[in-house]
C-alpha cells in the first residue's frame, strides 16, 4: 500500500514538473515582450509554438524520467535539492536549442532563453520547497513515519541512532533496540530503550509495526545476521544491512553494482557523472581545436627541431596513466638523440629526491630544446594524447614505469585520476619542491577536484607559459 502511494505521488510530481516548465516558456514569453515592448502582450499578439512546447514536454519528461530517485525527501536539505533541479533545466534547454538548430526552427532570443531558465529553475525548486514543508507538518502530527528497529550497540548503531534523533523531520521513529551480545542487563541510548535481544527479532516483529529492521552492527557479528535477515524475509519486513564496515581516511563509499551483483565500491575520486563529462567533452574539443590553431607553429617548430640537431621531431615515451594503465607519451624531442644513454652517467649530479630526475643546465639538452622547455612549447604534441583520451588538461603528471615501481604506498594513489599538461605543481614552484611535497599537491588536486579548481589551474598556467619559468 505504501509503495503504492509513493509511486503515485512520484507521478503527480513528475506530471506538476511538466506542467511548470511549460508555465514557465508562457510566463518567459510573456515577460519577454513587456521588457522590450513596454507593455504587456495581448491574446493575439502572443505567439507560442505548439511545436515547441510538445518538444519541451518530451524533453523534460525525458530527464525528469531518468533522474535518481528525484523525489526522495525524507533526508534531504535544500541544498541538495537544489543541483539535480539546476541540472534538470540547464540539460532541458540544452536539448531544446539543440532540437532549434537541428530543425532550423525560429531561434528564442537570448532574452526569452534567459528568463525561462531563470522562471522553470524558480517554479521547480519552489515545488521541491513546499512538498518537504508539507511533509514536515504531516509527520509532525505523525503521518507518513517510518517505524524501526536497530540491532547492534556498537559506533555503527549510535551513529544512526544520533542521526535518527537529530533529524526528527525525517518521520523515522525508532522503537528500540535489539542486542546482538547477550547481556543480561538492559540498558538505554538517548532514551531509546534496549528491547531485548536478536533471539526476540520474530516475537517482536510479530506484535508490533514495523517497517524497517536496520542491522547496524559490527562486521564480526555478519554470521548472526544471515539468519535474522532469513527470518525479515520470510515475515516479510524490509531489513537494511548498514554496510559501513570499514574505516577510510579518503576513500567514499558508494552503492553500486558488479557484474550485475549489488556492490559497495571505495573511492577516492569524486564520482560527479556532470562534472566528468563536462571535463571529458572539454578535454577532447579544446585539444582538438588547440591543434588545429596551433598547426602552423607546431610546423615551424617541427622544423626547427630538425635542423638544429640529428634525431626524430617527436620524442615518445611509455608513461603510467589512470590506474597505472600505461601509453606512449608524445613531446618535441628537446635532448641529444643518445640521451637516455647519458642519463645513467648523471644520475649523481640528480637534484631531486624520490626517483624522479632533474637536473639543472643539464648538458643533453638541444639549443632549441631549451627554449621549448622554458616555454613548455615542447608539451604541444600532448594534445594528441589528450584528443586519444590518455590525458586531461589538467591533472597530476604521468610518471614513468620505473618511477612507480619506487613509489610509497600512498603516493601511488596519484594514478587514481587521469594524468594532465598541468597541475598545482607546474603552477607553483615546480623544481623548488621536494619529491614528497609534489606528491601532496598531486593528492590535494585529487581530494579537492572541482571544474573551479581546473580552471583556476589553467589560468594560472598561462602566465607560466608566457614568462617562461617551465624546466
Amino acid at each position: 500500500m505504501l509503495k503504492e502511494k509513493m509511486l503515485l505521488l512520484k507521478r503527480l510530481h513528475i506530471v506538476s514538473d511538466i506542467i511548470l516548465t511549460i508555465f514557465a516558456y508562457f510566463m518567459a514569453d510573456i515577460l519577454a515582450f513587456f521588457l522590450v515592448h513596454g507593455n504587456l502582450p495581448t491574446f493575439y499578439q502572443i505567439t507560442i509554438s505548439t511545436q515547441n512546447l510538445l518538444v519541451i514536454a518530451g524533453i523534460w519528461g525525458f530527464l525528469i524520467l531518468n533522474q535518481n530517485s528525484p523525489y526522495a525527501y525524507r533526508t534531504k536539505g535544500y541544498r541538495d535539492m537544489m543541483k539535480p533541479v539546476a541540472l534538470l533545466v540547464l540539460k532541458g534547454i540544452s536539448g531544446f536549442l539543440i532540437w532549434i538548430f537541428a530543425t532550423k526552427s525560429t531561434l528564442p532570443g537570448r532574452l526569452f532563453i534567459f528568463l525561462f531558465l531563470a522562471i522553470d529553475l524558480t517554479l521547480l525548486f519552489a515545488l521541491r520547497i513546499a512538498v518537504v514543508n508539507f511533509l514536515h507538518i504531516i509527520r509532525a502530527r505523525g503521518k507518513n513515519c517510518q517505524q524501526i528497529i536497530v540491532v547492534g550497540e556498537g559506533v555503527i548503531a549510535k551513529k544512526i541512532i544520533d542521526d535518527i534523533r537529530d533529524n526528527p523531520k525525517w518521520g523515522i521513529r525508532i522503537m528500540g533496540i535489539l542486542d546482538v551480545e547477550d547481556y543480561d542487563q538492559l540498558w538505554r541510548y538517548r532514551d531509546i530503550p534496549q528491547i531485548g535481544r536478536l533471539e526476540d527479532l520474530a516475537d517482536i516483529v510479530q506484535c508490533n509495526q514495523v517497517d524497517y529492521v536496520v542491522f547496524a552492527a559490527n562486521r564480526k557479528y555478519i554470521d548472526k545476521l544471515q539468519d535474522a535477515v532469513s527470518l525479515c524475509e520470510k515475515m516479510g519486513v524490509k531489513a537494511c544491512v548498514l554496510t559501513d564496515f570499514f574505516n577510510t581516511k579518503f576513500a567514499g563509499m558508494e552503492m553500486s553494482e558488479f557484474l550485475f551483483r549489488p556492490a559497495i565500491v571505495y573511492s577516492t575520486v569524486k564520482e560527479d557523472q556532470s562534472s566528468n563529462f563536462v571535463k571529458a567533452a572539454f578535454d577532447r574539443a579544446g585539444a582538438f581545436i588547440t591543434l588545429a590553431l596551433a598547426a602552423p607553429i607546431l610546423g615551424v617548430i617541427s622544423l626547427l627541431v630538425k635542423l638544429t640537431s640529428n634525431g626524430p621531431v617527436f620524442f615518445s615515451q611509455e608513461r603510467c596513466g589512470l590506474n597505472g594503465r600505461r601509453f606512449r607519451l608524445f613531446k618535441f624531442r628537446t635532448m641529444v638523440e643518445n640521451a637516455e644513454e647519458l642519463k645513467e652517467k648523471l644520475k649523481e649530479k640528480n637534484e631531486m629526491d624520490g626517483p624522479v630526475f632533474k637536473i639543472s643546465n643539464d648538458p643533453r639538452i638541444t639549443r632549441i630544446g631549451k627554449f621549448l622547455r622554458k616555454t613548455s612549447l615542447d608539451e604541444l604534441p600532448q594534445l594528441f594524447n589528450i584528443v586519444r583520451g590518455d590525458m586531461s588538461f589538467v591533472g597530476p603528471r604521468p610518471p614513468l614505469p620505473d618511477e612507480v615501481r619506487h613509489y610509497d604506498r600512498w603516493q601511488r594513489r596519484k594514478l587514481s585520476v587521469k594524468p594532465g599538461l598541468t597541475c598545482l605543481w607546474q603552477v607553483g614552484k615546480r623544481n623548488g619542491t621536494t619529491f614528497e611535497e609534489w606528491m601532496k599537491l598531486d593528492l590535494e588536486y585529487i581530494d579537492n577536484w572541482s571544474l573551479w579548481m581546473d580552471t583556476k589551474i589553467l589560468l594560472r598556467t598561462i602566465p607560466t607559459v608566457i614568462n617562461g619559468t617551465g624546466k
